[in-house]
Parts: structure tokens; sequence; C-alpha cells
């Protein structure tokens, strides 16, 4: 499998594997969450080193800047490609390794936002975004570099036990399919399974740091960050 490296951007994650990591480099920016995904018509990456940030819920707002348009002169920079990965159909999506959804298969694939299983997993629940940007590391350290994305996924029923988690997700060595490296949970739900943690924001920084806005169980709201932690991609809270 192959990684790649990380750097600014808005919304929130980050990994390797256990090769020489290369240089963490800005650039992508982050839909913000709040509204419905658009993995239909994605948008062009905006220019290094331009974080984007939003909010996973209802009621949320963008902060990401939006691209300028065409000058009156009619002139225009030339568009970016589109990255393989902003082409993603998220809510019908099928990702390799995604074991926070409990399942045994090494594939969790997805139907209209939804595994369908009978403890369900979710992606983008709420209106929820993803974050595109290079911060996975890659290997081997020459391969190419391909941005990533940043992914909410939420795992069980509504009025019963559930938990979030932040799912950072890269391409295949094909450049096709996609796998989903070790993940950031929020807070295990209450006993009684009636309260629950959720992202209210997240991105990722300069440096692959994960910066997120939570509400905790108590209603109350912080910041958190994590960091890499190791060469397999596993994250510290610091």
């Amino acid at each position: 499998m192959r990684g790649a490296p990380i750097i600014g951007v808005a919304l929130t994650l980050a990994l390797a594997t256990g090769c020489t990591s290369r240089v963490d480099r800005s650039g992508a920016e982050a839909a913000p969450a709040g509204s419905p995904a658009r993995s239909t018509s994605p948008t062009a990456p905006a220019a290094p080193n331009a974080p984007a940030s939003g909010s996973p819920g209802p009621g949320a707002t963008a902060t990401g800047g939006s691209r300028p348009g065409p000058s009156s002169s009619g002139s225009s920079r030339p568009s970016r490609p589109v990255s393989e990965i902003r082409r993603t159909d998220w809510p019908n999506a099928a990702i390799r390794n995604l074991a926070f959804c409990g399942e045994s298969d090494r594939t969790v694939t997805f139907r209209n936002g939804s595994n369908g299983a009978d403890v369900p997993c979710r992606i983008l629940p709420g209106g929820a975004r993803p974050v595109y940007a290079e911060f996975v590391v890659e290997e081997p350290a020459n391969a190419p570099s391909t941005e990533d994305a940043l992914v909410l996924v939420e795992l069980g029923n509504p009025g019963a036990a559930r938990q979030q988690a932040l799912v950072p997700v890269q391409l295949s060595d094909g450049g096709r399919g996609r796998y989903a490296w070790p993940v950031i949970k929020g807070d295990p739900p209450s006993a009684a399974g009636d309260r629950m943690m959720t992202f209210t924001s997240y991105r990722v920084l300069p440096g692959g740091i994960v910066e997120a806005t939570v509400r905790r169980l108590d209603g109350g709201t912080e910041t958190r960050r994590w960091r890499k932690a190791d060469g397999s991609g596993n994250w510290e809270r610091f």
C-alpha cells in the first residue's frame, strides 16, 4: 500500500507505513462540512498553503476561501486537474481496511451513505464534507504524491450508542481503489447510549496536525489536536 504526506488543509488527519517519510507539503482546499457532499462535481485544489475549514452538522458555516472568477478582461488562469480522490462518490464508496466499522470483510461498501449492517456505519453523516490534502505519507518514499481525504464516519444506530471517527483515506497503488489508515476516534458514548461526542468541525494544519472542535458528552465544546505518533499512521493527542 501507499501513503501520502500531509500539510495545510482544513476540516481534519495523516499516516504512514514503516518507510522513509517525505517532507509534508501544503496544498488542497477542504470542502466545508455542514452542507451536502459534492462528490460528482468536485472543485479544483486551492493554492498551496491555503488551509480551509468547515463544520459538520446543522448550521455550520464554511470558512474556506472561494476562488476568484475570471477577470473583467476575460483572461483567467488554467485550472488544475481535479484529483482522483475528489472524484469519489463518498455515499457509495468502497473503502478497504476501515476496521472502525466492525466488519470482518477487508472492504466496507457504502450505499446511500450507509454500509447497511445491523449496527450501521454511516459516512459523512449530517451533511459533513471531506477534507482534501496531501497529508498521508507515500510508500515508497519516491512515489508520486497524491491528494488524500479526511472523512467523518459514525458507527451505531440512531437512538442507541454511537461513536464518531475521523478517517484518513488514500488512493491505492493503482490510483482507483481507496483504503483507510488508522482513525481518530471520538470519545465512547455514555453508558446508557443516550449521549455521544461529535466532531463539530475538523481540519488538517501544516505539519500534519489534525485539529477538531468537539462537543463532549456533557455538552461542552473544546478544541483538540492530534499528530502522527509513528510510521504506521497512528495518532496521539497533544
